[in-house]
């Protein structure tokens, strides 16, 4: 089990890492058209949104937007704070906790199953 918490804490923390990387200022990219835009850290009052894509399927449009840094960011913390719920149910006294925390373990390792390093074991049982 130690793998695989070691191996979610690395996929978390790049994922949080590329997000704050891209052009990410807390404000949800959206869709115009066929271009997705999005605030940057570098917007300025004349300048203050910076366009992320330009002219892709509207298909794609729609779910670069849903997936902006934002959002990864969002997910990073949720997902962290299953893991560390997951680690709270694991060392509790309570017998009955550790399935629970396995099964969620599974489930977060289970998300990122197309990730380097994923051990097909890890996965939802």
């Amino acid at each position: 089990m130690n793998d695989m918490i070691a191996w979610l804490n690395g996929v978390l923390d790049h994922r949080e890492r590329v997000a704050k990387g891209a052009t990410w200022g807390g404000t949800p990219w959206r869709v115009e058209g066929s271009s997705i835009v999005g605030r940057s850290w570098k917007a300025s009052a004349s300048s203050p949104e910076t366009l992320v894509v330009q002219d892709t399927w509207p298909q794609e449009a729609a779910h670069i937007a849903l997936n902006d840094p934002t959002q990864i960011v969002a997910d990073v913390a949720a997902d962290r704070a299953l893991l560390a719920l997951a680690e709270q149910l694991d060392r509790s006294a309570d017998c009955e906790a550790g399935p629970a925390a396995t099964q969620l373990y599974r489930a977060l390792a289970g998300k990122y199953a197309t990730w380097p390093g994923y051990r097909p074991e890890w996965g939802s049982a």
